[in-house]
């Protein structure tokens, strides 16, 4: 009977995967050879970091922390050592009802970095667990690869050095929390991470990494002062806020197809939380910023309190919904915005009236490559030529085409078009692309009408104009 058991036992351990051999280390091996073992092969094997078949990696991953798991404990690794792993399953149970559940992540995490407490030594004692720094160790790293904001990574040991910039990183991770993301690793206890993957070998050291992955990061040189680090972070943050004044209000709102969120600020420079929102929500939303210096504008939209932020829901009639929380604070400003962001602008069907082609006109956009309409432009003298324009407009107010005139002496318009020498003769431009169309003939309502009818379908053939209509080939405005 004792030789059937032992036969049984035997086979079991042939069944069985030997943990020594996955580790690829004898049966004799120290406690030191056995973490170094695990330390590369988990490197290896790593569901992030392996190459090839990502669920194989993370099966092999499994087996190999689980056997360390073993190993490193001495009563499991001389239970193991004499009974094998049925030996072990009994005392596994036990442990499992009093620690919950086991996860192999948690074992990585342990040893890269998140655990052993009193076990590790004090230079690899985390400055910010409980924190809102993000700590980067093996099981986190992936998310920084992922990124697609601005990373300020604090490299540090936890030593007199690190420890003399803990407060500042922690109040620096709390006030921009969601603005930038600010980060730390202790190389103590990430070294192969913070040699391998970020080529960081003194410390403490300050990085900034751009959301474009492709962009190398740079080291900040500065003081470790909370506002010094704010300011290098913003540095590096995209931004889709544009400038909104007066002069270019009108074609602002005429290209944009989602609903306008205008901040209205006593500050020069772009808010970073502006920023941040303006990417976050590209496509969904279009920011501008108006600045207290623009005097009309402000009156306009009635604005009495600064910062203003306001969604923009009537713009021909200067009208909106405006933010009215006193702080502003990341989650509740998306909250306000979430609603107009994933909801279709209403638009109405109003068309532009004809408008006298000036300067102001000019420099706001319209009719330049900043624009993305058509330009429709009688040239003339003769103002009962201007009465065709208004029923134009009113035809034409679902395409994309603008009406203007303009008095043929504030045009030098031998500078911009090619034969053009008789008068009224009337154009189209397509702005961005600086051509341009004459109708020929006689100017009627018909006429013009199978002119643009021509455009819209494609018949017409375009040519380069000579110059832009820039502010510096008119005369006197009408």
């Amino acid at each position: 009977m004792k030789t059937f058991v032992l036969f049984l036992f035997i086979i079991f351990q042939i069944l069985c995967q030997d943990y020594y051999q996955l580790l690829g280390v004898p049966r004799s091996a120290s406690d030191d050879q056995i973490k170094k073992a695990f330390k590369k092969l988990s490197l290896k094997y790593h569901p992030d970091k392996a190459k090839g078949n990502k669920e194989e990696s993370e099966k092999q991953f499994q087996k190999i922390v689980n056997a360390y798991e073993i190993l490193k404990d001495p009563e499991q690794r001389k239970i193991y050592d004499k009974f094998g792993e049925e030996g072990l399953k009994e005392h596994t149970q036990r442990q499992q009802q009093k620690q919950g559940h086991f996860n192999y992540n948690d074992v990585f995490s342990r040893f890269f970095g998140g655990g052993f407490q009193q076990q590790k030594p004090n230079l690899e004692q985390s400055l910010f667990s409980k924190s809102d720094v993000y700590e980067i160790d093996m099981t986190t790293i992936n998310r920084f690869f992922r990124r697609d904001h601005v990373w300020l990574i604090f490299f540090y040991k936890n030593d007199d050095y690190g420890r003399q910039y803990k407060n500042t990183w922690n109040e620096l991770a709390s006030k921009y929390y969601g603005i930038f993301q600010v980060a730390a690793i202790n190389c103590a206890a990430e070294n192969e991470i913070c040699d391998d993957e970020f080529q960081v070998y003194e410390f403490p050291k300050v990085f900034a990494y751009p959301a474009n992955i492709r962009q190398e990061p740079v080291e900040f040189k500065l003081k470790m002062e909370l506002d010094q680090l704010a300011k290098f972070a913003i540095s590096f943050m995209e931004s889709f806020v544009s400038i909104v004044t007066n002069d270019n209000y009108d074609n602002f709102i005429r290209q944009q197809d989602q609903h306008i969120v205008l901040l209205f600020t006593n500050k020069t420079s772009t808010p970073p939380l502006l920023k941040v929102l303006s990417k976050e929500l590209k496509g969904k939303l279009v920011f501008g910023q108006v600045r207290n210096s623009d005097t009309k504008l402000i009156q306009q939209f009635q604005i009495n309190n600064f910062p203003t932020l306001m969604v923009v829901t009537e713009p021909e009639q200067y009208r909106g919904v405006i933010y009215e929380q006193n702080d502003f604070k990341k989650d509740q400003i998306m909250k306000f915005l979430r609603e107009y962001a994933y909801i279709s602008k209403k638009v109405k069907k109003t068309h532009q009236a004809p408008r006298e082609l000036s300067t102001l006109l000019i420099k706001s956009g319209s009719c330049t490559t900043k624009d993305t309409k058509m330009c429709f432009i009688i040239i003339t003298e003769d103002k009962d030529y201007l009465d065709l324009l208004n029923p134009l407009s009113q035809h034409y107010m679902k395409d994309k085409i603008d009406f203007y005139y303009i008095n043929k002496n504030n045009l030098i318009y031998s500078e911009v078009f090619d034969d053009i020498n008789k008068f009224p003769t009337a154009v189209v431009i397509k702005p961005k692309k600086e051509r341009y169309a004459q109708l020929q003939g006689e100017l009627t309502l018909q006429t013009i009408q199978d002119f643009l009818d021509s455009i819209i379908s494609g018949n017409v053939q375009f040519k380069p104009m000579k110059d832009s209509l820039d502010f510096n080939i008119f005369k006197e405005d009408l």
